[in-house]
């Protein structure tokens, strides 16, 4: 059964690499919602503090490498998100 678990781990982490990739590439994050990543990052939190506190390793990498992941994200968000760059008057290309 712990096979299972490291599979959707792997699984997981891979859910978040397209997405990094398609930002690092074209720089449009228009689409996507900083509250949600804020969200999704504290709920990991939570699971790793809750994993941790079990013993449970596969869960405690499983959350932890979706925190950086979803941080990394967030980061991506703010660094390209033209919305809050952009200065007023003035279109970003």
């Amino acid at each position: 059964m712990e096979t299972v678990g490291w599979a959707g781990f792997a699984l997981t982490q891979i859910f978040y690499i397209p997405q990094i990739i398609k930002i690092l590439r074209t720089h449009d994050v228009s689409g996507l919602a900083l509250p949600s990543w804020f969200i999704l990052t504290i709920a990991l939190l939570c699971y790793l503090i809750y994993s941790v506190y079990r013993h449970d390793i596969v869960f405690i990498a499983g959350n932890a490498a979706g925190m950086v992941q979803s941080l990394f994200m967030i980061a991506l968000i703010l660094k390209f998100d033209r919305r809050q760059t952009a200065a007023p008057g003035i279109e970003s290309r």
